[in-house]
């Protein structure tokens, strides 16, 4: 109903129709923004509430909670063109002791010279009917789902609306905090006491809390509270409103994503794990390993099967996850064969078949690979190379139907031309040390000879890693005089050319021996010889001139020094020696004598056997003393065989390793006839003579 109020009073309505105990202020409309109101009177109780006792001249929007301002411009724009009718809203109002919602109605007066007063009233009462309307506009901030109150004194827990829980709670129901708390799951009741406590105690303004409730089965279901501690009405009891939401389908979500994203980080691990294994492999065994293991971890698969191409048919090996009757039906089967694999191989094209009956459909004539397995999808995969003869392929199997991505077919390929190149490489580097290794065995001595007086062993391993070989050698000379010269050397390097010069270095060293045997005179001629070659190399050498009493002239060029092992124990003979060969024009090798008693033992070795990152050369030598030392009496081939596998595990690299062992013996040890064949292998080569 619309009144008249004076213009020269605009305090009216009347006092008495307002009342003097209300919660109530008189606003005048203003322009700009829309909905706006300032306050020209308030009661002693709304001025106590919300203005300290102060003016009332300031906005009506100053005294409410951010969230309440635009709806409190709507009420007030309702308000002014409802006629008199009263509109009502809940307004959170900004209070110093917390947030207070009231449920607030206005109204508009027509003033006598055409203009208007709102009248707005705060409606105090806590209980009644608009009470369940107040707390789900008051949520309206958080969530608009299943709402809830709980009263701290009652100790009530009370279900406004909404869905019901999944053990049956639901709208209408009240209990206990307690008795809800045990309907959570048990191991997430500390997390949601925590969070009652945080709002309850002052220390959180709002709390987001993530727990577990079994459903009747036992099952649990994800739900998310959200609640803060609000009053209702400035007299009202404190109470923690909030939502409960269903996540139950969001955090299924978000783990699935998680689990993706860690199997794609895993699986991102174990491709450079693979294609790092293709660049590093140095044997076919190693190139099979890494296929056969890593291959189907990378594309999710569970089982790899590789084959071969070897004369025009398959030779096959698998892993584990493959059936052996799949196996069976593929090895040895010719290339020309209509088979999936074969066509992979001939074309050099990886095929992806997602499915069975996708391979029934694409392979009517080649149904034996169904039936030789279990599996349900297929990638066949080509090692593809440079080279025009088709090499071989892999069959990754899946235990369920299984659609490669586009990033996972490009990924195929790119693994095809990695293994192929692997695997090309492999072969070239088998074909280079092969070579090497007969190159190599061509220049040691096939033969020893007889040493009057003595007994020798001679030892070589290359150092090729799956193709590099050494330039070490070994040399004994049996001289007209009836001495004995026993070479042992290194040319610089790790390769065929290294071990062809180191051919010619010991073809030209024998030769000057024969002429010349002694020591010193060899050393200077190989080093004026190799200056004058202009050889690109150096060449480290001991060089030790035995005579049948025992007597024995050494010369060194840069070389490691002899272990001398005696009656008395076993030393290193440390004697100044010259420089490397083919260095230093001019250069002197100093000759210095040693006597070997009957059962002495000489270890004349290369530095591979005894110096290398994680061996010192001085405790490598110790270790061939202490070999020596304690089994001086042993068989000789036996010492040489200890005196190698000294370099196997200590020093901390493959290099190529050459050792001769000399000793002494009676005339009864050393009355053997004729030269002795020596052994010659890829593992120990080995010669011997007495």
């Amino acid at each position: 109903m619309s009144m008249c109020v004076d213009a020269s009073a605009p305090g009216c309505p009347r006092h008495e129709a307002l009342g003097v105990d209300g919660m109530w202020m008189l606003l005048a409309p203003a322009d700009e923004p829309a909905g706006a109101g300032e306050l020209i009177r308030a009661s002693p109780r709304a001025r106590a509430a919300l203005l300290d006792g102060g003016s009332p001249r300031r906005s009506f929007a100053d005294l409410l909670a951010p969230t309440s301002v635009a709806i409190s411009r709507q009420l007030l724009l309702d308000a002014l063109e409802g006629g008199g009718r009263a509109c009502r809203q809940p307004l959170e109002y900004a209070h110093a002791d917390g947030a207070v919602i009231c449920m607030t109605s206005a109204r508009r007066f027509d003033r006598c010279d055409g203009g208007h007063v709102l009248l707005v009233e705060i409606e105090e009462e806590e209980e009644g009917e608009w009470l369940h309307w107040e707390a789900l506009r008051s949520m309206t901030v958080l969530a608009d789902h299943s709402l809830w109150t709980y009263d701290e004194e009652a100790d009530e827990f009370s279900w406004l609306d909404g869905e019901r829980l999944y053990n049956g709670v639901g709208p209408g129901d009240r209990m206990p905090l307690a008795e809800l708390l045990g309907l959570v799951y048990a191991d997430d009741v500390g997390r949601v006491e925590e969070a009652f406590w945080g709002l309850r105690k002052g220390r959180a303004r709002q709390v987001d809390v993530d727990f577990r409730m079994p459903d009747e089965h036992g099952d649990p279901h994800w739900l998310r509270t959200l609640a803060r501690l609000v009053r209702f009405g400035f007299d009202g009891k404190r109470r923690v409103v909030g939502t409960t939401i269903n996540t139950t389908a969001a955090v299924e979500r978000h783990q699935s994503l998680l689990k993706a994203h860690a199997d794609a980080r895993r699986r991102g691990d174990l491709v450079q794990q693979l294609a790092a294994a293709f660049v590093s492999a140095a044997t076919e065994d190693e190139l099979t390993t890494a296929i056969l293991n890593r291959v189907a971890p990378a594309f999710g698969g569970n089982g790899t099967l590789l084959a071969f191409v070897e004369e025009g048919r398959l030779r096959v090996t698998f892993g584990a996850g493959i059936d052996p009757a799949l196996a069976r039906s593929l090895h040895g089967l010719p290339l020309e064969a209509p088979k999936p694999l074969t066509e992979a191989i001939r074309t050099g094209t990886p095929l992806f078949i997602a499915t069975r009956d996708d391979y029934r459909r694409s392979w009517p004539l080649a149904h034996g690979l169904l039936d030789a397995t279990a599996a349900e999808s297929f990638i066949m995969i080509p090692l593809r190379g440079q080279g025009a003869s088709p090499l071989g392929g892999w069959v990754v199997t899946f235990d369920r139907p299984h659609n490669l991505s586009d990033h996972e077919q490009t990924l195929a390929g790119v693994m095809a031309d990695l293994a192929g190149q692997a695997w090309e490489r492999i072969r070239l580097q088998s074909a280079r040390a092969e070579l090497a290794s007969t190159v190599q065995r061509n220049l040691l001595p096939a033969l020893l000879p007889v040493a009057p007086g003595y007994e020798i062993e001679a030892r070589y391993s290359p150092a090729h890693h799956g193709l590099d070989v050494g330039g070490d050698w070994y040399d004994v000379i049996a001289l007209p005089d009836g001495s004995t010269a026993c070479i042992i050397g290194d040319v610089q390097g790790h390769s065929v050319q290294a071990a062809a010069l180191m051919g010619q270095v010991r073809t030209a060293m024998h030769a000057y021996a024969w002429q010349d045997p002694a020591p010193d005179r060899v050393l200077a001629r190989t080093n004026d010889l190799m200056l004058q070659m202009r050889l690109p190399v150096f060449a480290t050498c001991l060089y030790a001139l035995l005579t049948p009493d025992g007597r024995v002239m050494t010369a060194r060029a840069g070389h490691v020094p002899l272990v001398h092992a005696a009656e008395g124990g076993a030393e290193v003979r440390e004697y100044p020696g010259g420089p490397p060969l083919g260095v230093l024009a001019g250069s002197d090798f100093p000759v210095h004598v040693l006597h070997m008693a009957p059962g002495d033992l000489l270890a004349l070795v290369t530095d591979g056997l005894v110096e290398g990152p994680q061996l010192p050369i001085d405790a490598g030598l110790a270790g061939i003393c202490d070999v020596a030392e304690r089994r001086r009496a042993a068989p000789l081939a036996e010492i040489a065989n200890v005196v190698m596998a000294q370099g196997d595990s200590l020093t901390g690299h493959v290099d190529d390793r050459a050792v001769l062992v000399v000793r002494r013996g009676t005339c009864e040890e050393t009355s053997v006839a004729g030269p002795r064949r020596a052994l010659a292998d890829s593992n120990h080569p080995a010669g011997s003579a007495g």
